[in-house]
């Protein structure tokens, strides 16, 4: 497979329609008619923005707006993990990112993409970029026992404590704990007050 996944999702959609016409046709609905669409109209992502898509769009959203209280908002938010050591080391142990299907140099700059782009305005000033050797002794260790919302929950504490304009990452904590109050799995949480 290419390593463009531009070029390779451009074809997928491409091939979807094409398929669907031939299956309309296959099934005797004329009504369907789909012309086929030149190759060159169709947008190639830059490789980093693809690896996004496929590895964290269909939960964080195209442009990481996700509906917060259900996924957490990257977009200008993710940055903030940056406030602190273990902020910054949380975003790449976490499953779906340290087991991502990308070189670890690749992971580094998706990665910075999230972090810097997507989360424009909310890495704190001189915040350095993740580096390939980072990204790769972090994804070493990802989360595998820890309970995730419980640690998530210390970290986000830390990172507000630091920077705080942070403060509303808890609204994805406070609208998790609520759901699973209300299904009876979790004891009732609260942000933390002014310190």
């Amino acid at each position: 497979m290419s390593r463009a996944p531009g070029r390779w999702l451009a074809a997928l959609f491409v091939g979807t329609a094409l398929l669907g016409g031939s299956a309309a046709a296959l099934a005797g609905d004329n009504s369907v008619n789909v012309a086929p669409v030149p190759m060159a109209s169709v947008p190639v992502l830059p490789g980093v923005q693809g690896n996004y898509l496929t590895g964290c769009g269909g939960c964080h959203g195209v442009q990481g707006h996700s509906g917060r209280s259900v996924v957490p908002d990257l977009a200008g938010h993710v940055g903030y993990f940056l406030c602190t050591p273990a902020g910054r080391e949380y975003l790449i142990r976490l499953p779906n990112v340290a087991f991502a299907n990308l070189s670890s140099a690749d992971l580094a700059t998706m990665m910075n993409f999230v972090v810097f782009r997507l989360g424009a305005g909310s890495a704190p000033q001189g915040a350095k970029p993740y580096t390939e050797e980072e990204v790769a002794r972090l994804r070493a260790h990802p989360f595998r026992e820890a309970s995730l919302h419980m640690y998530r929950d210390e970290v986000v504490r830390g990172v507000a404590k630091a920077c705080p304009r942070a403060a509303d990452l808890h609204d994805y904590d406070l609208n998790l704990n609520s759901r699973e109050v209300d299904n009876g799995v979790s004891r009732p949480f609260t942000a933390p007050g002014p310190s």
